[in-house]
């Protein structure tokens, strides 16, 4: 009897333990699979804010090339009534679906 009550006092200590365990696993996955949803975006957001900047400088939209790449640095973030760009793509609909799906 005192065997089986030392037993469930250890998997009692050892459960808070286990689900912390699991919870910071969650966390580094959910981090990796957002890192790689904001690098995918960025890879397709870059060539366009820099298209954009260019032709701010060359129809003179502002007057310098800082203050174009200061009004387009945000390009493709959820700004104002716009909404962010490229969350569709498949890094990021894998993060958005872990997040989702993840249950404690």
């Amino acid at each position: 009897m005192k065997y089986m009550l030392g037993i469930a006092l250890a998997a009692a200590a050892a459960a808070p333990l286990v689900c912390a365990g699991a919870e910071w696993h969650r966390e580094a996955t959910q981090q990796r699979l957002d890192a790689e949803c904001d690098a995918a975006r960025e890879q397709r957001l870059v060539p366009e804010r820099a298209r954009l900047v260019d032709e701010c400088v060359r129809e003179k939209f502002r007057d310098t090339r800082a203050e174009c790449e200061h009004f387009y640095w945000d390009y493709g973030a959820k700004s104002g009534g716009r909404a962010p760009l490229y969350f569709d793509l498949p890094e990021c609909v894998r993060a958005f679906a872990y997040r989702e799906n993840w249950q404690p």
